[in-house]
């Protein structure tokens, strides 16, 4: 007797909970996140057929920005070639980084940010693909991001941050030193392209 009642609890268990589980959502609004590139176009971060996402938040002001730029570089590299379902961008909050009054249209703030970040990427030798973030995206004291650099990584399906890098990645340039470099390696095996 004992065998069937068994069986049968786990069955209204099942049926009772089974359905209670959380469902993947987003925390932050993170499913409304919205881009554009340094052509033009639109993004929805939301509706990527990507896996997964990197979200480098990057300060033409900030130091260790520049210093890590080789270490985005290689990893973009590696990305591109051996993880197709993945992607790494360098995002920009156009706002912060031109200074101008957040009452200012947001074309605005893209043109203007636009012509920095090209000479950024001219300069610094800036691979990745740069998208300029639009509102409700900035970085403030009370928002997700906080300062420079930082980076997000994302689940999509629904887009969910899953884990925060604050501060710089890597500011090691030398390809061998950053093959070895633990912060990266834990990027590698946090954004599933390697385990520890």
């Amino acid at each position: 007797m004992g065998h069937t009642i068994f069986p049968a609890f786990c069955l209204i268990l099942l049926l009772l909970f089974g359905n209670c589980a959380p469902s993947k959502s987003s925390y932050f609004g993170e499913t409304d996140w919205q881009a554009v590139d340094m052509e033009g176009n639109a993004i929805f971060l939301g509706t990527t057929d990507k896996e997964l996402l990197a979200l480098n938040v990057y300060s033409p002001d900030c130091v260790p920005c520049w210093k890590e730029i080789p270490a985005l570089n290689y990893l973009f590299s590696e990305i591109q070639t051996k993880y197709p379902n993945r992607a790494l961008f360098l995002v920009v909050d156009p706002y912060q980084i031109v200074d101008i009054p957040r009452t200012a249209s947001w074309t605005e703030a893209y043109e203007k940010g636009k012509t920095r970040m090209e000479k950024e990427v001219k300069e610094r030798k800036i691979n990745l693909p740069v998208l300029f973030m639009k509102p409700p995206f900035e970085v403030k004291e009370d928002f997700l991001v906080t300062g420079t650099p930082e980076t997000l990584l994302f689940e999509t399906k629904p887009l969910r941050l899953y884990y925060n890098f604050i501060g710089a990645l890597s500011e090691e340039s030398n390809i061998e030193n950053l093959k070895k470099d633990p912060k990266v390696n834990f990027f590698r095996h946090e954004f599933g392209m390697n385990s520890l």
